[in-house]
């Protein structure tokens, strides 16, 4: 399927523009990063959003296997996290949404910027945007997906405790490629492929899944 492809500008978090310049900078001339030198900014506060996975490739699929996650990422996953498989930290239809934006990051080896719309417990509406950036461990391919979760909401205070949880059906899950060859005054291709490796998927990625 497609993704649209985006210049970084279009990413609305501050603190996930750094590290996707960040990424971008550690990238250099190679196809990726190297994990090793990946390092949060403690000062900023980042640990608390962010989550670190493992990518294992099982059956000719991608499974992300969480290793590190922060409280504020655990708060709105409901769940404990480190050791378990990231779809198993979701219900079944949010599992459904968001993977197909995992595997488009570990597949074009670039960052995805993702926004999903959603509500509190007390039916406060709230954005949760995230950013996925793949890494690699001197090979190839990506090894590793680190993630960074922001929520923010128009009404100010609202709980964190589930955001992705216990929802009746999955919300639109939007993402872009951001991709550092778009120009920052261009607009996201609506024609963009999402370059595919044979045999790494049997299904086509989205770049939004209801």
């Amino acid at each position: 399927m497609q993704f649209q492809r985006a210049h970084v500008s279009i990413v609305r978090s501050i603190r996930h523009v750094s590290l996707v310049r960040d990424w971008h900078r550690a990238r250099g001339t190679r196809e990726l990063p190297e994990f090793s030198k990946f390092v949060p900014n403690e000062r900023a506060g980042d640990s608390a959003d962010l989550s670190i996975s493992d990518i294992v490739r099982e059956d000719g699929r991608l499974v992300y296997i969480c290793r590190q996650a922060g409280p504020r990422v655990e708060q709105v996953h409901d769940a404990d996290m480190p050791s378990r498989r990231l779809s198993d930290c979701l219900d079944p239809k949010m599992a459904a949404a968001a993977t197909p934006i995992w595997d488009a990051c570990v597949v074009n080896k670039l960052p995805v910027y993702s926004i999903i719309p959603v509500s509190d417990r007390d039916g406060c509406p709230v954005t949760i945007e995230q950013i996925f950036l793949p890494y690699g461990r001197g090979g190839v391919s990506a090894e590793v997906m680190v993630a960074a979760l922001h929520a923010c909401s128009t009404e100010g205070r609202f709980a964190h405790q589930g955001l992705l949880r216990n929802h009746a059906k999955a919300p639109l899950h939007w993402a872009v490629i951001v991709d550092p060859a778009v120009a920052a005054a261009s607009r996201p291709a609506a024609d963009a492929d999402v370059e595919i490796d044979d045999g790494v998927l049997d299904d086509e990625v989205t770049s939004a899944t209801r």
